[in-house]
């Protein structure tokens, strides 16, 4: 089981966003993993906008392929961001222990 660190409670496990508790300067990262065959456009998004992307494609191989981003930001208390799969995007997201795990995290720099 993964153990998730929240400190200052600002992650929503049951949608998957966060809101900045604190105005600061923030480091976010994302992995995703593209299954076979598939490949996937992600985004992550800061109140609506989308700040960076990644592309992970493993359309022609017989493996699973990863993307990961990571962005060092300005966000102030209560912005609201989340990873979300770009409209372009034809991929199942794995994660799960068994093959691959997706992930997203987020700490406050200063």
């Amino acid at each position: 089981m993964i153990q998730v660190l929240d400190v200052g409670g600002g992650y929503n496990n049951n949608d998957g966003i966060f809101d900045v508790p604190v105005t600061g300067i923030y480091v976010f990262t994302y992995t995703i993993y593209a299954h076979l065959h598939q490949f996937i456009k992600a985004e992550l998004v800061i109140n609506g906008q989308v700040k960076t992307s990644l592309y992970a494609d493993a359309d022609n191989v017989e493996a699973y392929h990863t993307g990961t981003a990571i962005i060092v930001i300005h966000a102030n208390a209560g912005d609201h961001v989340f990873v979300r799969m770009s409209t372009h995007s034809e991929c199942t997201v794995l994660s799960s222990f068994n093959q691959a795990l997706s992930t997203f995290s987020g700490w406050l720099l200063y």
